[in-house]
């Protein structure tokens, strides 16, 4: 781990004195990032133009060995960067967290981009809220210039049959308090993150790993719905595939590792598969249960319709209809990953 010697907007002593003349917190912003050349300039942008006291709140990029332009980009702007080579997304979420210099930790992704209220939401949210609430979060949406595709994966998971209502993904249109909150779009108490850090071993839900811990001690997590972030997704069936597959293997990681549902609809996705197969192989030997699989299989169809005609009305487009192949590209690669994940 190394950190940059570049020039900062906001000097060390100003920074760390400003707390006792001002009633904001501190607030450090971490982007974690690697070769993120095509959005992170936009990304820095968002931050720097935020609706909240500039000296209120620092920029921390945590890289991991970019070998793109991302640096540069970076260094353009005067944030600190802090180098974390060969580490996992858990081991830099922790050196961001230990190089923070704010009272509080938000995180934002590389391919994000900030609403201008965003850390204000964030931060005003957390500071009415009680003692126990350690962490507030907000959705990722679509942006407006990603791709058809890109849209298409947001607009269905923005659907309850589309995520299982996970917080990440399913639109709440209320604050409430929820079991997790995507790293994406996230604002902890600095201290909870030094008591109980992310696992360092973990380079894919690390997040979902530390907010179940948090459940665990009784401390609570808040979705906050106006504390928007603009998250890029997947622009290619292939990646969006992949994706998911390896979303499937992380999630059953953190289910060995406690030997417990983390997430109810975890197990549900590779369940089904195996019921699927099965009946199919029955139904290959006994007719009648061809009558049952023929109903299964319509079933889902309308349910893929219903999730379709839900993208339909935000996309206008026919292009919603890639719901037909993305749907259950979604739950098949999850599954296969998480199966996979148990047995490896």
């Amino acid at each position: 781990m190394s950190e940059r010697n570049n020039p900062e907007i906001v000097s060390v002593k100003s920074f760390e004195e400003i707390s006792l003349k001002e009633k904001h917190p501190l607030v450090t912003v971490v982007v974690l990032t690697k070769n993120s050349e095509k959005h992170i300039e936009k990304c820095i942008l968002s931050l720097l133009h935020q609706d909240f006291p500039r000296q209120m709140y620092e920029i921390l990029v945590v890289d991991a060995g970019s070998r793109d332009r991302t640096l540069e980009i970076c260094g353009k702007y005067g944030v600190r960067i802090v180098e974390d080579l060969g580490g996992t997304i858990g081991h830099s979420r922790n050196i961001g967290v230990k190089m923070a210099r704010g009272n509080y930790v938000a995180f934002i992704d590389s391919d994000c981009i900030a609403d201008k209220q965003w850390l204000r939401k964030l931060v005003n949210s957390i500071l009415d809220a009680d003692e126990s609430v350690v962490a507030v979060g907000g959705p990722n949406l679509v942006p407006e210039d990603d791709s058809i595709i890109g849209k298409v994966i947001s607009y269905m998971q923005e659907t309850f049959l589309g995520s299982g209502g996970s917080p990440q993904s399913y639109r709440i249109n209320k604050p409430k308090p929820v079991y997790s909150l995507a790293n994406c779009n996230a604002l902890y108490k600095r201290e909870i993150l030094l008591s109980r850090p992310y696992d360092n071993s973990l380079n894919i839900g690390e997040d979902c790993d530390l907010n179940f811990r948090l459940g665990q001690y009784r401390y609570k997590l808040v979705y906050i719905p106006d504390a928007i972030v603009w998250h890029y997704r997947p622009s290619s069936i292939r990646a969006f595939t992949r994706k998911m597959f390896i979303y499937g293997l992380g999630m059953a990681r953190l289910h060995k590792k406690y030997r417990k549902i983390v997430r109810w609809y975890a197990p549900l996705a590779p369940s089904v598969l195996i019921a699927v197969i099965l009946l199919f192989l029955v139904s290959y030997f006994h007719g009648c249960m061809f009558q049952f699989l023929a109903t299964v299989s319509m079933t889902y169809v309308g349910i893929s319709l219903y999730v379709c005609s839900k993208v339909l009305s935000k996309l206008r487009s026919f292009a919603s209809l890639l719901v037909m192949i993305l749907l259950p590209l979604q739950y098949i690669s999850y599954a296969i990953g998480f199966l996979i994940g148990l047995v490896k």
